[in-house]
């Protein structure tokens, strides 16, 4: 019985098996989240601004692993290289329990942040492999609210961790960390996942250094979903200053709003992603995600002028309604494009050079928020709405031209992600 349903899940045991593979990692990682800033600051004595400086340095190291261990993934499996990023990062966090200086600790986080960004393009191979073309996007918005629930387990354990307090429950946090990426890695070696064909090289027997860098187009399709990906650091930077700062909304809406996003994207993430198969659907689903999104800054905006506290919630609610909105959209429009506008050939190596969006976003991402929007108020929320737009102006031409490229004419004649926008 318990198969038959996650069976009708997950689409495919294989599909069900990686779904359990995903709750774990996200178990482990909200632990890790909800409990980090505490256990650097309280138990290995650094302060907040070297936890600061190791973090954007891990973000910044991040961005260049995805694409090399992208093209090992094609030589080898995306699987063997996502049980080897596994095991890396259970090492790297268990390492946490012995970091004793500002030294340790950025080799450490430095390390981790190399393998947890190379580790997302292969779990999102891995869907491919698990349910083939046709249910790709749907299966990701699965995973991916298996991953939200799976955040708010581990912030659950978290929080008993802090409640007691003690060194000993803040090395627990850490080691179970630790033991869910050294979980998934075993779980994943008994997982079967289907053989997925490679079209047969033509051409020059030699190929460029890193070809989905050089490709130009598909490279800017990875660029404009990265403008819109803006919404990553809006959620976790932007919003709770700019509600704590410049709002009179009480401190402790930031939680509240945070929790309202959590339960939209579990109830809606998959119907959203339904239907974005193919490459035009997906540029339709980002055109609406930038429209939705510079919405969302309008009415954030419009929250820092309100003195009324009821207003200001209401206000505030529908914009986090419209800013969830346009993050389940872009999610969508980004796992069709990523995709479906990948040749066969190299699948892996591109999808990493697609993810390349997150990792920079990863790095640069809180400083824009902070110092651009945060900074300038009316003018900052102002440019982002624009940027977002501008975003959304830019997906259908740019689009077209990838969906044409030469490397997608080898691709086969059901493949769901050749379909050009349509006007």
């Amino acid at each position: 019985m318990i198969w038959t349903f996650v069976d009708r899940f997950a689409v495919s045991r294989s599909g069900a098996g990686l779904l359990f593979v995903g709750f774990i990692d996200a178990a482990g990682t909200g632990l890790y989240l909800a409990g980090s800033a505490l256990f650097f600051t309280k138990i290995v004595g650094l302060s907040p601004a070297q936890v600061g400086f190791g973090l954007s340095l891990a973000g910044f190291l991040g961005i260049f692993g995805p694409i090399p261990f992208g093209k090992l993934a094609d030589r080898w499996s995306p699987r063997l290289v996502l049980m080897l990023l596994h095991a890396c990062c259970a090492v790297g966090f268990a390492a946490y329990l012995f970091v004793d200086g500002f030294l340790s600790f950025l080799c450490v986080v430095g390390l981790l942040g190399v393998a947890e960004q190379a580790a997302r393009p292969m779990s999102q191979a891995l869907v491919e492999q698990a349910v083939g073309t046709e249910r790709r996007a749907e299966m990701a918005a699965r995973l991916r609210v298996v991953y939200n629930v799976g955040y708010t387990v581990g912030a659950l354990l978290a929080a008993v961790a802090l409640e007691i307090g003690t060194r000993t429950s803040f090395l627990a946090i850490m080691l179970g960390d630790a033991v869910s990426f050294a979980l998934s890695a075993t779980l994943l070696a008994f997982l079967r996942f289907r053989h997925v064909e490679r079209s047969p090289r033509t051409g020059k027997p030699s190929r460029p250094l890193f070809p989905a860098i050089r490709d130009r187009w598909y490279a800017a399709a990875a660029g404009v979903n990265a403008l819109l990906m803006l919404h990553m650091a809006l959620l976790s930077v932007g919003v709770p200053l700019w509600i704590t700062l410049h709002t009179a909304a009480p401190d402790s809406l930031v939680a509240i709003l945070l929790v309202v996003n959590t339960v939209l994207a579990v109830l809606f993430q998959v119907r959203v992603a339904r239907g974005t198969e193919k490459v035009a659907e997906g540029a339709r689903a980002l055109r609406r995600a930038s429209v939705v999104l510079a919405l969302c800054c309008v009415c954030f905006a419009a929250a820092g002028y309100m003195e009324s506290t009821a207003a200001t919630i209401a206000v505030l609610t529908l914009a986090m309604i419209l800013l969830t909105g346009g993050e389940l959209l872009q999610s969508a429009g980004q796992w069709s494009l990523s995709f479906g506008l990948a040749p066969t050939q190299s699948r892996v190596e591109y999808l990493a050079t697609f993810h390349l969006g997150s990792s920079v976003q990863v790095a640069v991402g809180p400083v824009l928020m902070t110092v651009g929007v945060i900074g300038n108020e009316t003018v900052g929320w102002a440019v982002l709405a624009s940027v977002f737009l501008a975003a959304g102006l830019c997906v259908r031409p740019v689009v077209s031209k990838a969906a044409r490229r030469p490397q997608l004419r080898d691709a086969a004649p059901d493949e769901p992600g050749l379909g050009v926008p349509s006007h």
